[in-house]
């Protein structure tokens, strides 16, 4: 007996899926624009945004997809996209 549970399209060795919500999209989110001064490191910059007990490595990868950035590098005069709420930390 055959069940045809969903269906999967592959199409030149690339296998599409139907797109879903993830259930831990937050939506829309209000940033503002920061520019890299001299010292700034991403590392430093997601050390004081992360919540008490949150990990800095998910900060980093959330400000990285936010700012479309393949590493964590970043240079003085840089403008980067941070959540609003981050940008009232005082620097």
């Amino acid at each position: 007996m055959l069940m045809l549970v969903g269906v999967i399209v592959v199409v030149g060795g690339v296998m599409l899926v139907p797109a879903q919500r993830a259930d831990s999209d937050p939506g829309p989110q209000e940033v503002v624009s920061y520019v890299v001064a001299p010292g700034d490191t991403l590392w430093s910059y997601a050390e004081e945004i992360t919540p008490p007990g949150g990990d800095v490595n998910d900060t980093i990868d959330e400000l990285k997809a936010m700012n479309h950035m393949r590493t964590s590098s970043l240079r003085v005069g840089d403008r980067i996209v941070v959540p609003k709420h981050a940008s009232q930390i005082p620097r």
